[in-house]
């Protein structure tokens, strides 16, 4: 003989079995881990934006001229020459160090977002402009030099 109703009258809620609610809340949550790392990629990627902007960024290599010293001995100016295009707003120039105990490595290059299209040149006026390197040491004795090529730098006056 089965009972259609419930088992007390009036306490209908703690008739139904229960539900694991455990579940529903693990599916959302992987829901939403999926969905913030998917938009982290995709900003990354697409358009060179939060920790994985390097994955959106491109780097096109420029040409160091020379250096000159500033007020911190761990710290140097470099000259890098400007493409012919000039920059485009986003773009960011930059200069990866090698030291070595006897010479300073160099390479400039040009970041830019892979997303940015054809732009025309703004911004920095002239044929170079000047970027901030920090050294991990002071400079002391060793020599400078651009890679590629390994063109020794002359500092500037």
């Amino acid at each position: 003989m089965s009972r259609r109703g419930p088992l007390i009258p009036g306490m209908r809620e703690y008739d139904a079995p229960r539900r694991r609610r455990g579940s529903a809340l693990w599916l959302w949550s992987g829901v939403g881990v999926v969905s913030v790392v998917l938009l982290v990629v995709v900003g990354g990627i697409a358009a060179g934006i939060g920790p994985l902007r390097s994955l959106g960024v491109v780097e096109t290599p420029l040409t160091a001229l020379n250096w000159r010293a500033t007020d911190d001995p761990e710290v140097l100016q470099v000259a890098v020459a400007l493409p012919d295009s000039g920059l485009c707003t986003g773009d960011e120039v930059r200069v990866r160090v090698l030291e070595r105990p006897r010479v300073v490595e160099m390479t400039a290059y040009r970041a830019a977002p892979r997303s940015s299209d054809e732009c025309a040149g703004v911004g920095i006026a002239g044929d170079r402009t000047w970027v901030d390197v920090e050294l991990a040491n002071p400079l002391g004795e060793r020599s400078i030099i651009a890679m590629p090529g390994r063109i020794p730098l002359l500092i500037e006056p």
